[in-house]
């Protein structure tokens, strides 16, 4: 369009949402990532059918399967009713008494899931599990912007495939805050290649709402702060900003406690602690004597195949961001007592030990991608499918 002012004529171009600098980047990087994002939806629609089928063979609805176990349960119960749940729990080995607290659960998610219900006319455990696809999928867009940033597109769609075929990956359509933490993962570590450190600092804080492995985001952020800039604002301010999820959390609860440190006492009670991976070199043992469950086998190889995949990853001198958040997602996922079998869960958000084998796959023969994508997906549909239906708790 021309506007003729007397003097002069010129062109005005009509300003449309598109042509604002941070939606016109959006919108490109969403366009790239499709392929990614569909290839990752067809993983996700095939492991829950397939989850679906055992369910109703069981004679459980899919709902339940997904939405009401385990930690879901606690998670949806500060959604509908806020904090204050505890149940009691008996003495081991003789000691005192303790009591389970839903102050162990850190609020992003649950706190999004109540948000969400008050406009969607769903039930809780609908709600939470619309949250988590969505928030998987945002996940997939995130690893893709990654993989694309840090080597190419290919690397980018083949890094999301193989996050969404890890054997663990049913927990992405679980009524569980790991999808939104991996996203926020994703879209921290893509903000921190792209030197954008302001945006980093502030996801991490939302990170450090949603899981206590937070602090491995707010590590990244703080460590590539420093070393981009030694002295000055650029690095005070992420400095200050990443740690107020984490912190603020256990401030907070404290308070609650009347405790200082009394969201330490809470994990305590629910007997999490550092133990060096002691109890990880415990269920290796057992496994080695052949006295565990199928589940603790495979939760016992993928820890496993983690370390291996560690190595592979450092080896191949990725930028210092990837290195402190997969060392310290490691170190918390296998240093801290447990169950062996949530330790794949722990470790799902490290979609950054997959980068040395999407770049190797990016490289191989048609045939070669093919039948490992299709062997992984036969692995991953199974384990998830029984895992789900045969009362483990993820």
């Amino acid at each position: 369009m021309t506007v003729d002012t007397g003097a002069e004529t010129r062109r005005v171009v009509p300003q449309t949402p598109l042509r604002s600098g941070l939606a016109r980047r959006a919108f490109l990087s969403y366009r790239r990532a499709r392929p990614a994002i569909l290839c990752y939806l067809a993983c996700k629609v095939l492991g829950v059918g397939w989850i679906a089928v055992r369910s109703a063979e069981s004679g459980t609805p899919l709902e339940t399967s997904l939405g009401y176990v385990w930690d879901a349960r606690w998670y949806l119960g500060i959604a509908q009713n806020g904090y204050g749940h505890a149940d009691l729990i008996p003495g081991y080995g003789g000691g005192p008494a303790g009591r389970w607290q839903d102050l162990a659960f850190f609020p992003l998610y649950p706190g999004a899931v109540r948000a969400a219900g008050e406009l969607l006319p769903m039930t809780v455990v609908g709600t939470a599990l619309l949250i988590t696809c969505v928030s998987s999928l945002v996940a997939a867009w995130g690893i893709h912007a990654f993989g694309t940033a840090l080597h190419s597109h290919r690397v980018g769609v083949l890094l999301v495939v193989l996050w969404g075929l890890l054997p663990q990956a049913f927990i992405q359509s679980m009524a569980y805050p790991e999808a939104m933490f991996t996203a926020l993962c994703a879209w921290t570590l893509y903000a921190l290649l792209t030197r954008r450190l302001i945006t980093a600092s502030v996801l991490a804080v939302a990170a450090g709402l949603t899981r206590p492995l937070g602090i491995a985001v707010v590590a990244a952020v703080v460590v590539t702060a420093v070393l981009a800039s030694p002295r000055g604002r650029r690095t005070l301010a992420p400095v200050l900003i990443a740690p107020l999820g984490l912190l603020g959390y256990a401030v907070w609860a404290g308070v609650c406690t009347g405790r200082p440190l009394g969201y330490f006492d809470v994990q305590r009670d629910w007997k999490t602690q550092v133990d060096f991976g002691e109890s990880v070199i415990a269920a290796t043992s057992r496994v080695a004597a052949g006295h565990v469950s199928a589940v603790e086998q495979v939760s016992v190889l993928i820890v496993i195949a983690a370390l291996v995949l560690l190595w592979a990853l450092l080896s191949s001198r990725p930028p210092t961001a990837v290195i402190v958040f997969t060392l310290v997602l490691m170190a918390v996922a296998i240093g801290v007592s447990g169950f062996i079998q949530i330790k794949p869960r722990f470790l799902l958000p490290g979609f950054t030990l997959l980068l040395p084998a999407a770049v190797a796959l990016a490289r191989a023969k048609p045939l070669t991608l093919v039948a490992t994508l299709s062997a992984l997906a036969f692995i991953s549909f199974t384990y998830g499918a029984y895992f789900v239906t045969s009362g483990y708790t993820p």
